[in-house]
């Protein structure tokens, strides 16, 4: 018998009802800590995150800390910050190419991307001394991309290491660059879902009586996260349909 033909890299192919994106949205809110942190990131910076800024780059590091990236020590933000002003002073450019909603987002534009975030993954974040010698701790795929997200949440989702694993990502920039152009692809298609039960995808946040800087992009990423990092499985509209009964 011939060997298995490999997954090919990629979210699945049929689209996310709105229905599992709001029943996604409840469970995100109601069993985690991680929509307290986001609160208190964007009333420190607002939606407009400047990393020109030291009083932004260390209320980033900090969300990313309680976003889950441990590796970035807090004893060291004072070198992570020095890393994060030296990558965003040659990245301001490229990332204005990259503002506005995924779903109208031309694809082209991410040409650049791949180097942005090779770049920012490359970082040193820390140092720590193992058998005694010093290892330099790097930013790494995770961090790299909840920054991104951080900078541009309409167009830039974040990743961790179980979707990648699950989706056959494997946490370079042009993976990341692959990622990005499926979620974009995901968002196309949940807006015609959306549209055809009569709202706007971008709507849906207000809708959900998420916080004004929700957007749909984090949406889809809260979706993934939940049923691949915390492998849930939602509900289908037939067994909602008969629990509201009894």
């Amino acid at each position: 018998m011939p060997p298995a033909k490999p997954k090919r890299p990629g979210l699945p192919e049929s689209p996310i009802r709105p229905f599992h994106l709001a029943w996604a949205s409840y469970l995100y809110e109601s069993m985690t800590d991680y929509a307290a942190p986001l609160d208190r990131f964007r009333s420190e910076t607002g939606t407009a995150l400047d990393l020109g800024r030291p009083d932004h780059r260390l209320a980033l590091l900090k969300f990313l800390n309680e976003w889950g990236c441990r590796p970035l020590a807090k004893d060291w933000h004072w070198l992570a910050s020095e890393e994060l002003d030296r990558w965003y002073r040659g990245a301001q450019d490229q990332l204005r190419l990259l503002d506005g909603p995924l779903a109208e987002l031309d694809v082209t534009r991410l040409s650049d991307l791949a180097e942005l975030f090779n770049s920012l993954s490359a970082f040193i974040a820390a140092q720590k001394v193992r058998n005694g010698q010093e290892i330099r701790v790097s930013f790494g795929p995770t961090a790299a991309s909840k920054a991104l997200f951080a900078l541009r949440p309409r167009t830039l989702p974040a990743w961790d290491g179980p979707m990648r694993q699950e989706f056959g990502y494997d946490g370079a920039g042009e993976s990341y660059v692959a990622f990005v152009k499926d979620v974009h692809r995901k968002l196309v298609e949940t807006t015609l879902s959306c549209e055809q039960r009569g709202f706007n995808l971008e709507d849906l946040p207000a809708k959900l009586r998420r916080p004004a800087y929700t957007t749909a992009c984090q949406l889809i990423i809260e979706y993934y996260w939940l049923t691949t990092t915390r492998r849930l499985s939602l509900p289908a509209k037939r067994a909602m349909r008969e629990w509201l009964g009894w």
